[in-house]
Parts: structure tokens; sequence; C-alpha cells
């Protein structure tokens, strides 16, 4: 299965996307058709679609070759142990944690949110950048994947009848989000961190009194990101080496 993966690596991540979608696109339907939080129908749909997903990528060795649960490729000081990173799923609790959920419910959106931030970053962050960088321009690769994936998130107007002002909203944060995940994939190549800061984000969203992506958090997400990759830019091996390699024949 590895060798498939290596000769056939993008058609993989799109075709674990299309899974991705046409699950989430059906749940969204469903919970919509039945009156029901979306993610009360996708939580357990999503969970074992992750661990499938991830059963698959062990037993095919694959999980190695995108940095999944492997030792990052730069020292925990210098990405300062990613603490920037880890900031931005906690800058919604700024708006209050909403108590009316109950126990069942914030499990639920855990269970939602595992599967989602764990397939989002193996199929953007892992599986489609790994095969993008050996094919592409590398300043067009790190563009596109936070392009596609910011766009991915379309899909809420379907899914979940999300008003088209605030899937645009969506759609920028996601933008500037994946940039930030990417800068730590050039960086360390440690999916792993960005598996768990996505699950952590899309919880404490889910958890907070946030009914849409607000301006604010879009402007304190963009100006975190921005500082953080110009300071890996100049201080990360692995961000200089990425670009400077450039091949512009």
């Amino acid at each position: 299965m590895l060798k498939l993966y290596s000769n056939k690596a993008v058609l993989h991540s799109l075709v674990w996307l299309m899974i991705y979608l046409i699950l989430n696109t059906i749940t969204g339907n469903i919970a919509s058709s039945i009156s029901i939080e979306p993610y009360i129908v996708g939580a357990f749909p999503n969970l074992l679609l992750a661990v499938v997903c991830l059963f698959y990528l062990k037993k095919s060795k694959i999980s190695g070759e995108i940095g999944l649960f492997t030792k990052p490729t730069e020292k925990s000081s210098t990405m300062l142990f990613y603490i920037p990173v880890l900031i931005l799923p906690f800058l919604n609790l700024f708006y209050g944690v909403n108590k009316e959920l109950s126990a069942t419910k914030i499990l639920a959106l855990l269970a939602m949110y595992t599967g989602v931030g764990f397939m989002e970053e193996i199929i953007f962050r892992g599986l489609m950048f790994k095969a993008l960088t050996h094919k592409w321009n590398r300043y067009v690769v790190v563009s596109f994947i936070s392009f596609t994936f910011a766009m991915g998130h379309i899909v809420s107007i379907v899914a979940i009848g999300q008003s088209a002002g605030d899937t645009m909203l969506q759609i920028i944060n996601a933008f500037v989000v994946g940039f930030m995940f990417i800068a730590v994939i050039l960086a360390s190549g440690n999916l792993t961190i960005c598996i768990i800061t996505h699950i952590l984000y899309n919880f404490m969203a889910g958890i907070s009194r946030i009914d849409s992506t607000h301006t604010q958090i879009i402007i304190a997400n963009l100006i975190i990101t921005a500082i953080y990759f110009i300071y890996l830019l100049l201080y990360a091996k692995n961000v200089k080496e990425y670009f400077k390699s450039l091949d512009l024949s």
C-alpha cells in the first residue's frame, strides 16, 4: 500500500477527501431533515472514519511518510514550544463558554471534532502536501493547500445550512489557520501537533458562545500567524531550506 501511495499520491489524497466530504454532506443533510444538531449526527461517523483512516495509515506505513507520530525535525525550543499555534484554539473562549451544553452534547462535539480535525489534517497537511511538494512549485503548494483547505469549508452551506456571509468568514479564517499549520509542517514536519491543535480549535469554538466566525478572531489569528511565520522563516532551518531549494526552471 505504501508503494501504491508513492505512485499515486495525489489520487490517494483526493479519494480520502471525497470520502470525507460525502460523509459530512450526508450526515449534515440527515441532521437538517430531522432537525438535530449536525455534530450529534456526524459525531460517530466522523470518529469511525478517523479510526479507519488511522489504522490504514499505520498498516500501510504511510503515517511515517507524512509526519504522523514521528519525531519532529526541529527542536521544540526553536518552534517556541508550539505556543503560538496552541494559542489559537483558546481565543474563542474570550466570548465565554456555552453553559447550556449538556455532558452528552459536549462528548458529541469532542467526538465529532476529533474525527474532523484528524481527517482534515491527514488529507491536507499530510497526504496532499507531501504529494504536491514533489510535483509543483513550492510557493504554489503552500498557497494551494491553504486555499483548498479553506474552500473545503464551503460545504457548510450544504451540510448545515450556514449563511453565505458566515461561510465566507469561516473560509477566510480557515485559510489563515491553515497557513499557520502549514508553517508548522514546513518547520518541524510535526503533523501530530497540527492534528491536536485543529481538534482543540474546533472543540473550543464548539463549546464557546460563538455562533459564527467573528472578524476579531480572524484578525487575531492573522496577526499571530504572520508573526510566527516570519519568525520561522528567519530561525527554522527547514523553512529556509524548503524555499531555498525552490526550482524555478
